[in-house]
This record gives structure tokens, sequence and C-alpha cells, in this order.
């Protein structure tokens, strides 16, 4: 079994790739010669990040928690590239709230526990099992 030691000519896909640490990722993968796709929702920047990551880098919208948008970014990245090799999953979100208020009196929402589990976890595996 033989180590990937460069990642020059590979293609990959970044999910989250149009903020924060995605963004960091996709850029940094460009410079080290991969070509990028980045996925990230409609309403990022990810038009602009692509053009600012440079190398070829495309930006495919979408929704990780959605198995439709994911096989569209997939088919797109495909049909471009001919390829995908590396799928990295950066997309993620986060709430800042107790599980239970007790000046309130109120428990954390179940609304937004769901929300994050949905594009932290459910929308990783997607991602992954669409990818493979």
């Amino acid at each position: 079994m033989s180590a990937i030691r460069t990642v020059k000519g590979l293609v990959a896909m970044v999910t989250g790739g149009a903020s924060g640490l995605g963004r960091a990722t996709a850029a940094r993968l460009a410079r080290q010669g991969a070509q990028v796709a980045i996925f990230d929702l409609p309403t990022s920047k990810g038009e602009d990040i692509a053009k600012e990551v440079g190398n070829g880098c495309i930006f495919t919208p979408g929704n990780v928690t959605s198995e439709e948008d994911v096989k569209k970014a997939l088919a797109t990245i495909k049909d471009k590239f001919k390829r995908l090799d590396v799928a990295v999953s950066c997309a993620g979100i986060g709430v800042a709230f107790k599980t239970y208020n007790f000046k309130k009196d109120l428990p954390h929402s179940l609304e937004d526990f769901t929300k994050v589990v949905m594009v932290n976890t459910v929308g990783t595996f997607n991602v992954v099992r669409l990818a493979v």
C-alpha cells in the first residue's frame, strides 16, 4: 500500500468551502496543485471564493442535506474534471445555547438541535456515501 504524498493533480470537493475552515482548505489544496470544487449554499459567496482560490476552482451550489443537490454537484464535478479523488467535509453549523435555560425556564430548541445534527452529521454522511 502506498501513501499519497502530494495532492497535485487530484480533484477535490470541499463542502463548506465558501467560508472558514472549508475556504482555507480549498485554497490550500489549490495552492498545492489540486483541482478544487467548492460546494456550499447558493446564498454563500462561493462563486467569488472560487475565483479567488484560482487554479480552475469551481463553485457548485447546494445543501449537504439534499441528496439531489449533492448528486448534481458530483455530476458537475465529474463533467468538469472527469473524476473525484477527494471529498473534504467542512460544512457545519452550530448554535450556542445551554441544554436548559434555568433563568427563562426553557429547554434548548429541538428544532435548532435537529438542524445542527442534519447539517453536521447527516450532511457529512450524505456527501461521503454519494461521493464514493
